[in-house]
C-alpha cells in the first residue's frame, strides 16, 4: 500500500498545472481505502475498489457515498478466538461544497442515508463452542449513517485527476447477542469509522 500511495504522490507533483481535468462530468477509476472503526473491539481494514463520482465544480454540488465495510468483532464476554464477521452496507446521499481553483479543488461534504447491516458468527467460533443450555444468537437492526468529510482532486489532465478523501462515518445499529448461558450483551459494538482514501479517475462523459 506505501508503494502505490508513495506513486500517486508523485505523480501529483510532477504533473503539469496547465493540464487541469477540465472535461467530463463523470469519472470512474479506483481508489485504495482505509477505515479505521473507533470501537476497539472492531477491527480496521484495507481494500481496492473501483470508483464512480461526479466531478467537482466551485460553489454547491450533489454528494454520495456507500463506505461498504467488513470487518471482525470481538466476543464482549472477552473470550478469545474467531468470534462474528460485521458487514455495513450505507447507502448516502447529500451536498458538498467545492473551493479552489484548477488543479486542486476541495469539497467539503455532508451525506446521510441508511445502512443495510449484517452480524453473522464466524464457522471457527460455531464449531469449537463448548455444550450450553442455550443456542448463541445475534440480532442487529438497519440504521441511519451520517458522514463528514473533505475531498481533494489534483487534476493532472482534460480528463484525469488524482483524488484523496479524508472523513467520518456515524452508524450506531441496535445489537443483542445472547451466549449459550442466556446472558445478554446489548448494543455491544458501534459502526463508527474514520475514513481515508487515495485513487485515479478517468472522465467518461
Amino acid at each position: 500500500m506505501k508503494k502505490v500511495v508513495a506513486t500517486v504522490l508523485a505523480s501529483m507533483f510532477v504533473a503539469a498545472p496547465a493540464a487541469a481535468q477540465t472535461e467530463g462530468r463523470i469519472g470512474i477509476g479506483a481508489s485504495v481505502t482505509w477505515m479505521s472503526p473507533t470501537d476497539s473491539e472492531v477491527g480496521s481494514l484495507t481494500g481496492f475498489g473501483p470508483l464512480v463520482r461526479l466531478n467537482p465544480k466551485k460553489g454547491f454540488g450533489i454528494a454520495a457515498a456507500l463506505n461498504w465495510f467488513r470487518a471482525d468483532v470481538d466476543n464482549p464476554s472477552g473470550a478469545t478466538g474467531d468470534f462474528a464477521r460485521l458487514r455495513v452496507r450505507p447507502l448516502m446521499g447529500g451536498v458538498s461544497y467545492t473551493v479552489g481553483n484548477q488543479p486542486i479543488l476541495v469539497s467539503f461534504s455532508a451525506v446521510t442515508g441508511p445502512s443495510f447491516n449484517d452480524l453473522d458468527f464466524r464457522d471457527e467460533f460455531l464449531r469449537t463452542l463448548p455444550p450450553g443450555p442455550f443456542t448463541p444468537d445475534l440480532d442487529i437492526d438497519n440504521s441511519w449513517a451520517y458522514r463528514v468529510g473533505v475531498n481533494v482532486t489534483y487534476s493532472i489532465a482534460p480528463r484525469v485527476g488524482i483524488v484523496g478523501f479524508g472523513g467520518y462515518v456515524w452508524n450506531r445499529p441496535d445489537v443483542i447477542y445472547r451466549d449459550q448461558l442466556g446472558t445478554e450483551f446489548r448494543n455491544p459494538w458501534k459502526a463508527d469509522a474514520v475514513v481515508f482514501s487515495i485513487g485515479a479517475v478517468y472522465s467518461i462523459f
